[in-house]
């Protein structure tokens, strides 16, 4: 494929994605054509190509395009820009955590509220060791589109109430503790299917102790995602090794 396909099928896709992150509403091609100054025309074929290769899907409803989890995949591996944490919010995560602490479990608790707060997502933090999982905001999750089909809202709390499934899930993610994601039906559990899971591992005096992350739908803001789950985590390896002292 020559190389300026290959990038105008990237800079479609990344309108597409980013556009559909925003309105949850199919994407269509006057809106991407009037983005990159092309021909209608032009862009629906180029839809028409990715859709081919499986990185977007066409609605039955909708002349739209939205991305598949490859499309996702893709995006996340090639095309995301991580965004720069505010200094507001990394000071205000430095003081919560210097906020008089009592035990390990305040530690995870306030972890997962955190994550939660500052994704509007589910914010999860686990410790294998003592077979623990702290999870927080999956309110967060009725205010997606995705799952106002109460149906498949009702199955994810199942899911997500199953927190010793959450645990063997997570812990099976990664053997060390880089950062994850795992899209869609990357995730080993089938309720789990429209939902991406980023997570990372956090160290208590350098030695891998357990994981934090956060639940959302695959449309997630992955940019924002990422970076605030490694300043939680480099932030939490901190804290635990000073309370470990």
């Amino acid at each position: 494929m020559p190389e300026n396909t290959k990038r105008r099928e990237a800079a479609v896709l990344e309108i597409i994605v980013r556009t559909y992150t925003e309105s949850a509403e199919p994407v269509g091609s006057r809106f991407v054509a009037r983005k990159l100054g092309l021909s209608s025309a032009t862009i629906r074929n180029v839809m028409s190509d990715l859709e081919e290769e499986g990185f977007l899907m066409h609605p039955h409803t909708s002349a739209g395009r939205i991305p598949t989890d490859k499309g996702y995949r893709f995006y996340v591996n090639s095309l995301m820009h991580k965004r720069s944490l505010n200094d507001n919010i990394i000071h205000m995560v430095e003081e919560q955590y210097h906020q008089k602490i009592r035990s390990l479990e305040d530690v995870l608790e306030k972890t997962s509220h955190l994550m939660s707060s500052l994704t509007s997502y589910v914010g999860v933090t686990l410790m294998p060791d003592i077979e623990k999982v702290y999870l927080d905001g999956a309110s967060h999750l009725i205010e997606q589109p995705e799952f106002h089909d109460i149906k498949k809202l009702h199955t994810l709390f199942r899911c997500l109430e199953d927190k010793v499934a959450i645990l063997r899930l997570l812990c099976d993610e990664a053997e060390d503790d880089s950062l994850t994601i795992h899209i869609g039906k990357e995730n080993k559990s089938q309720y789990l299917s429209e939902c991406s899971i980023v997570t990372r591992g956090y160290k208590v005096k350098g030695k891998k102790s357990g994981k934090l992350g956060v639940i959302g739908p695959k449309r997630m803001v992955y940019e924002k995602v990422v970076p605030m789950v490694e300043l939680l985590a480099d932030t939490l390896s901190t804290i635990l090794d000073d309370t470990e002292q």
